[in-house]
């Protein structure tokens, strides 16, 4: 059976390398380029954990196509009589008159505990939101977000001191563990999907300015933001003394001394190793952070002890 695979992420050569592994490699594969045209980002959006699935199928004879539109994916698919599609790292819609054309319908891997957390960036708001737990899902695509009937889950925790990479590399193993187990299955139809159960949650995409640090916030919140948008995504952002610079590692302090000063002043104290900025509510120590051309900016920041970060205008 034909197997057809949607996505450009790590995760979905991840997937190509396991399909071939137990001897049934994608027959064909739709990619996307790692900028591209999309509706709800009218700037255009950016595949942050982008693979060259064009090279990975060049290099192993397997078909490839850029995906331009839906007619132009029906015409290509067509040809091949595919049995089932499996969409991974995958930003377009695909709608029913394309699924259709599988034998078997298409497969979706969704980073969350659905019915939780359908729809965009969901490792990235289950960190801002707090979560101890979350998973993936396997599951058949149907005409909503992320609503189809399930195939199987994987959980994982999520550890206080996780970043945002850390929980896309833990939900790319339990996609692929999920995948391995389950595709004979699909393919010869002893495992049929069962309906998703329980309240759904949904999440809107999220973009590079929504990393943007109010200083007003609590430091347990900031310190969230800092974990959601660190690499592979562009990291959380600041203005100091007029430079710009990212911020990639943050903890807000335990049982922090009594500072007097504004949201966004910086403090260097006896009992922190790191910088320190005041925030709303208690204190946030600066562990990593870059300016524009990578340069390390602890230094800068430790030297303008008293000033303060400034208002990063969008």
């Amino acid at each position: 059976m034909n197997i057809v695979l949607f996505g450009g992420t790590d995760l979905t050569r991840r997937i190509a390398d396991a399909l071939a592994e137990l001897g049934m490699p994608p027959a064909c594969v739709f990619h996307v380029r790692r900028t591209f045209a999309i509706s709800y980002s009218p700037g255009g959006a950016r595949n942050a954990k982008f693979a060259d699935m064009a090279r990975w199928a060049e290099d192993r004879g397997v078909e490839a196509h850029k995906y331009e539109s839906v007619d132009a994916t029906i015409a290509a698919l067509q040809r091949l009589q595919p049995g089932i599609g499996i969409a991974a790292g995958w930003y377009h819609r695909l709608p029913a008159r394309l699924r259709h054309v599988f034998a078997r319908g298409v497969l979706g891997i969704h980073a969350s505990l659905l019915p939780k957390y359908r729809g965009g960036a969901p490792l990235n708001w289950v960190l801002l939101r707090g979560e101890r737990e979350t998973g993936v899902s396997l599951f058949e695509l149907a005409d909503g977000v992320d609503d189809g009937p399930l195939y199987g889950q994987r959980r994982f925790p999520i550890g206080p001191q996780d970043y945002i990479g850390d929980l896309v590399e833990q939900a790319n193993d339990a996609a692929i563990s999920l995948l391995r187990e389950s595709i004979a299955g699909i393919v010869d139809g002893s495992l049929t999907p069962q309906p998703q159960s329980g309240t759904p949650t949904y999440c809107l995409q999220r973009e590079p300015d929504d990393g943007i640090i109010d200083w007003t916030r609590p430091a347990e919140e900031i310190e969230r933001l800092v974990r959601a948008v660190s690499r592979p995504y562009p990291g959380a952002r600041a203005v100091l003394v007029g430079t710009s610079l990212t911020i990639w590692r943050a903890s807000a302090v335990p049982a922090a001394p009594t500072v007097l000063g504004r949201p966004g002043q910086i403090a260097r104290l006896p009992e922190v190793a790191s910088p320190c900025v005041v925030t709303g509510r208690g204190l946030l120590a600066i562990e990593e952070a870059e300016g524009e051309d990578g340069t390390d900016v602890l230094p800068l920041i430790r030297k303008s002890a008293q000033q303060r970060f400034t208002p990063l205008n969008v």
